[in-house]
């Protein structure tokens, strides 16, 4: 629920700012595309370089994949993946906050 939370509110922040709905569209795949790669779902997170690891503490997929292979793959409990269920909701209460600071209705 988290992390549909966050992808609401991103999308809805990117279509505050897009002109037209292809460009909305366009700006979502890459980022969500971008998002994907740098989560750990399909390499090692540990594996990568530097800079791009850094981007895995302000990434909610990277918290994602880490606390569902907690508690399917480890059979963790909530105490387990706390830190984060905690930074995923921050993320989340983040964007949609500003999803709905950006939002401007058409007249």
């Amino acid at each position: 629920m988290l992390l549909a939370l966050f992808f609401s509110s991103f999308g809805l922040i990117i279509s505050n700012y897009s002109d037209t709905m292809q460009q909305a569209i366009f700006v979502m795949w890459f980022f969500v595309v971008i998002l994907l790669l740098l989560s750990g779902l399909f390499t090692p997170t540990r594996s990568m370089p530097s800079v791009p690891y850094l981007t895995t503490y302000v990434n909610p997929v990277s918290y994602f994949i880490e606390a569902m292979r907690t508690v399917f793959i480890r059979g963790g409990s909530f105490s387990s993946i706390a830190h984060q269920v905690f930074a995923l909701s921050g993320i989340a209460l983040f964007m949609g906050g500003w999803a709905v600071i950006s939002y401007k209705k058409n007249n």
